[in-house]
C-alpha cells in the first residue's frame, strides 16, 4: 500500500505533468499570431464537448436504471406482502 502511495505521488510530481506539448508545437503555437491561438482555443472548446457529453449521458444512464431498478424491486416487495397477506 505505501509503495502504491509512493508511486502515485512520484507520478503526479514529474516533470512531465507540467509539459505542454512538444517544442515543435509550442513553437508553430507561438509564432502563429492572434488567429492561430483563437483557433487553438476554438479547437480545444471544441474537442471538450463530445466526452462531456458521453461522460453526462453515461450519468443519465445510469441513475435511470438505478431508479428502474429501485421501482422494480419495490414493486415485488409490495407484490410478496400482498400476497403473503392473503394467504393468511
Amino acid at each position: 500500500m505505501l509503495q502504491s502511495a509512493a508511486l502515485c505521488a512520484l507520478l503526479l510530481l514529474s516533470a512531465n505533468l507540467l509539459a505542454q506539448g512538444c517544442a515543435s508545437c509550442y513553437t508553430t503555437a507561438a509564432a502563429g499570431g492572434s488567429q492561430t491561438a483563437h483557433a487553438l482555443r476554438a479547437g480545444i472548446l471544441l474537442l471538450v464537448f463530445p466526452p462531456t457529453l458521453i461522460f453526462i449521458g453515461l450519468i443519465v444512464t445510469l441513475q435511470r436504471w438505478k431508479s428502474a431498478d429501485r421501482i422494480f424491486a419495490y414493486r415485488n416487495n409490495r407484490l410478496e406482502s400482498i400476497e403473503g397477506e392473503e394467504k393468511k
